[in-house]
């Protein structure tokens, strides 16, 4: 078969395919998906000698502002930053261990817990939905909870994300913060659903009820990392 002929049927064959779940846009966290300069925070924690005083000044500078104008709720808000402030007088006071810093680098730079705004957003359009059956909201609902539990249980990624809402939010170029749509149509809310349960399914998160907020969430990701286990 002549090549330019096989060239065309691949390229037919690959534009019915769904996007995969690894978006050239996407990047782990705040080390670039978030907002570029975050990356310190990775640097600063596996820099040898001040790393406890590096990584106080990526959180202090950088990550707290950023979190002060997210979308995320203002009690969630409030409790994240009154935690990281902790962790950066903690830091500053060198109590923090080289492995304990090593733990709170993995399991925070890869998570998009400081992104959960959008989400929240998304499931109170939904609910809010007339065109939406309440099967469908709770539906929405449960799916939501399903997935902040991928969070506690680190098994979801920027990436995968920005997946997610794809089709309900925009991308901020410079901040890389994720701002859901003022007006999301039922069938977006609808993929929006498919594509968040699809994670939960793939990456087999119970679907027990989590019953935490995201503040809540973050707190159990933090005493996690800085358990000596």
């Amino acid at each position: 078969m002549p090549k330019a002929t096989q060239d065309s049927e691949i390229q037919q064959e690959n534009a019915g395919k769904e996007p995969s779940l690894g978006p050239a846009c996407g990047f782990f966290f705040l080390l670039g998906c978030v907002f570029i300069s975050l990356s310190l925070i990775a640097l600063a924690w596996w820099m040898g000698g001040k790393q406890n005083v590096q990584a106080a000044s990526a959180l202090r500078t950088q990550l707290i502002p950023w979190i002060e104008n997210s979308s995320l709720s203002e009690p969630d808000k409030e409790s994240i930053i009154e935690r990281l402030k902790e962790l950066t007088a903690d830091m500053e006071a060198n109590r923090l261990t080289a492995r304990q810093l090593s733990r709170l680098n993995f399991r925070l730079s890869s998570a998009p817990i400081f992104q959960w705004g959008v989400v929240e957003t998304i499931e109170r359009q939904a609910v809010a939905s007339p065109e939406l059956s309440e099967a469908e909201k709770k539906a929405m609902s449960d799916a939501c909870d399903r997935l902040l539990r991928t969070a506690l249980d680190g098994r979801i990624a920027m990436e995968q994300m920005e997946f997610a809402v794809q089709q309900v939010a925009n991308k901020e170029r410079l901040s890389g913060r994720l701002t859901a749509h003022d007006e999301i149509s039922t069938a977006d809310l609808r993929e929006f659903l498919r594509r968040i349960s699809s994670i939960a399914d793939r990456t087999e998160t119970s679907k027990d009820p989590l019953g935490k907020s995201v503040s809540q969430v973050f707190r159990m990701m933090v005493d996690d990392a800085l358990s000596e286990k």
